[in-house]
């Protein structure tokens, strides 16, 4: 054990396992690896909670009613990592939070709400994380400017492909530039809608480009309806190892109208694949426009056209992308991500 830090309770009470849960994941399984003594109060049957298990000397208390059930029980010097906004909203109403040591981390760019409660619950924590500027920022505007915050990006998963499951799927789309998209099927945050708008906007005159859009959500059944037709677009759902259609990809396109950072993004880079994304949000502080990918406006299809038939009819620039974005990727992993964690944890611990 690390005798630096008292113990660290982590507390996502998510239902799924999106980027926030993976990043939670990723962070607990990096610090186990280095002796680290750590609790999670998850959600009865969540993702997270059973996808932990496999996680070395990590003590798994699974609440019923927000987390207020399993409180009771913290040790008294353990460090509280809230992952997730209600969370700590119960956390604070209850008084959880009194006489425990605490930090936030932010994932998402949409304001907090300004109100008293978010007001104290960020300017009483001993720490705010972000994953990007971009978040900073909108936590700024909403509450003042008097509340500090570190940056700490996400990390990349890892993923391994299935080298079978590869070669099945490359087949499969033989003769096809595959762009593909993978996230939450909610065109009001992930904006899908641009996809469907671009994919039928190049039917014709580009048939062998396909799109796959791997994920679920509360849109799934409408924007396959409004996709009917199209020869050029599939929905496959959610997948377990999206690594193996990260190996099928070209491109990664990521037309996201708000967005913290998006975790799937190193993911894209780790495999060298060019990223077409939103110009806005943390996305900017991931692509540099015409390095290792492109930045377009929100809505821009013909913007989206452009960059796709750049990277689409220029295999040298291809190349240089993949070369850049293999590069980068390096900058974010867990390991790196769980030593500034573990900075602020000491730094915490120590009363500093």
């Amino acid at each position: 054990m690390n005798s630096q830090t008292s113990s660290i309770t982590h507390i996502n009470l998510a239902n799924g396992f999106r980027g926030g849960e993976r990043q939670t994941f990723l962070l607990m399984q990096e610090l186990s690896s280095r002796g680290y003594d750590q609790s999670l109060i998850a959600k009865k049957n969540s993702l997270l909670a059973t996808q932990s298990n496999s996680i070395h000397n990590l003590n798994i208390v699974e609440s019923r009613l927000n987390g207020l059930d399993c409180f009771k029980s913290l040790k008294r010097d353990t460090i509280l990592h809230f992952h997730e906004p209600r969370a700590f909203v119960f956390a604070w109403l209850f008084g959880i939070t009194k006489g425990h040591k605490y930090l936030v981390t932010r994932r998402v760019q949409r304001l907090p709400r300004s109100n008293y409660i978010n007001k104290a619950i960020y300017l009483n924590a001993n720490s705010i994380v972000t994953l990007s500027n971009a978040i900073g920022d909108s936590i700024e505007t909403a509450l003042g400017s008097g509340i500090d915050y570190e940056v700490i990006p996400s990390a990349k998963t890892g993923f391994t492909p299935n080298e079978s499951e590869v070669k099945r799927l490359k087949s499969a789309f033989e003769g096809n530039f595959i762009v593909g998209h993978i996230g939450e099927i909610d065109d009001s945050h992930k904006g899908q809608q641009q996809i469907i708008e671009l994919a039928k906007s190049i039917q014709v005159s580009e048939p062998d480009i396909n799109f796959i859009l791997i994920g679920s959500g509360r849109d799934l059944q409408q924007l396959k309806q409004q996709s009917e037709g199209l020869e050029n677009l599939k929905f496959i759902g959610q997948i377990d190892n999206v690594g193996d259609y990260l190996a099928l990809f070209d491109v990664f396109i990521f037309p996201s109208r708000h967005e913290g950072l998006g975790s799937i993004l190193l993911d894209a880079m780790d495999f060298g694949l060019p990223i077409v994304g939103s110009n806005m949000g943390g996305i900017q502080e991931l692509i540099e426009d015409g390095v290792n990918g492109f930045l377009v406006d929100v809505n821009n299809i013909e913007g989206y056209k452009d960059a796709l038939y750049k990277i689409y009819s220029d295999k040298e620039l291809r190349a240089k992308i993949q070369k850049n974005n293999l590069e980068k990727s390096k900058k974010y992993t867990s390991g790196i991500m769980a030593d500034e964690y573990i900075k602020l944890y000491d730094r915490i611990n120590n009363g500093l």
